[in-house]
């Protein structure tokens, strides 16, 4: 009979180590930890479905079917997130540049040509930044500045706040969201101008326009979510002419901001409003229509 030699005890933990180890990673490296990887979300914005540019007039836009042409067309973003498959999500923290700051982006598509010229020339049209490297699904986002940075001196703010045009006051804050326009085809008697300005309003203490808010009734910062977006392919269309599908731009409330401005008690904002993804004294949103993705 064949004698069994008996193997030490320490031997044979240490073995089986290896061989678990061996028959766990075959031939592989052991993987690293995984690192940051660079995102970039690009924006494209359209008029019904064209291709934005100042100095063009788009045709059939709102309810009278106006032929316009864009003086302004220009937004903050924040709080950039990718959502897996589960739901998680992941922070996008973002470059430190001239568009960028803190979580907070402005997005620029005029060139300050034709009608334009009130703007800057530079242009910005992405935002960028790093998220732990794996597998997103979903995008999701704010629209407007968060409370914390819209209350300032934006004369003395870092960029990208610095712009006065896209500023109210210390008490209402900045402009979220700036796009005008004019109407060539314009009747007399008829609105020649309709703007779209979103911010917060209701914001208090009211006595001093100076005064930083300490709080806002209506913040107006919808949340933008797409459940199905690769950051690497699609990009966020954001369409001026869908925004404004059930106004009419011929004509103005009477004493009133032109267009709609976000202010209480407006008859022309119920409708860019719920578009937007927000209620408005009483008009309830079915849903933003606003942004979309291709």
């Amino acid at each position: 009979m064949k004698k069994i030699t008996e193997v030490p005890f320490t031997y044979s933990l240490a073995a089986l180590a290896v061989a678990i180890a061996t028959t766990a990673c075959g031939d592989d490296e052991p993987m690293a930890p995984a690192g940051p990887v660079d995102v970039t979300i690009n924006f494209q914005a359209m008029v019904n479905g064209a291709a934005f540019a100042c100095g063009t007039q788009y045709s059939g836009i709102g309810t009278a079917r106006s032929t316009i042409e864009l003086t302004d067309y220009r937004f903050y973003v924040h709080d950039f997130r990718l959502v897996t498959a589960s739901g998680r999500e992941t922070e996008v923290k973002l470059d430190q540049d001239s568009w960028q700051r803190d979580n907070l982006a402005l997005l620029d598509f005029e060139n300050a040509q034709g009608l334009c010229s009130s703007g800057t020339p530079a242009m910005n049209t992405s935002v960028r930044g790093e998220v732990p490297a794996g597998d997103y699904v979903g995008l999701r986002f704010r629209l407007g500045v968060p409370f914390e940075l819209n209350h300032q001196d934006a004369t003395a703010a870092p960029a990208p706040l610095d712009l006065t045009r896209l500023f109210w006051n210390w008490n209402a804050g900045y402009k979220f969201v700036r796009m005008d326009l004019r109407r060539p085809d314009a009747a007399e008697g008829e609105a020649a101008g309709w703007n779209v300005h979103l911010g917060s309003t209701g914001c208090s203490p009211t006595g001093d326009r100076t005064a930083p808010a300490t709080s806002c009734v209506n913040g107006h910062r919808p949340e933008i979510e797409f459940a199905s977006f690769d950051h690497e392919t699609d990009a966020v269309v954001a369409d001026y002419g869908r925004l404004l599908e059930g106004s009419n731009l011929t004509v103005n409330t009477p004493g009133t901001a032109s267009g709609c401005q976000a202010f209480p008690g407006d008859a022309d904002c119920a409708a860019v409003m719920n578009r937007f993804g927000l209620d408005y004294e009483g008009s309830v949103s079915s849903g933003q229509t606003f942004f979309s993705v291709n």
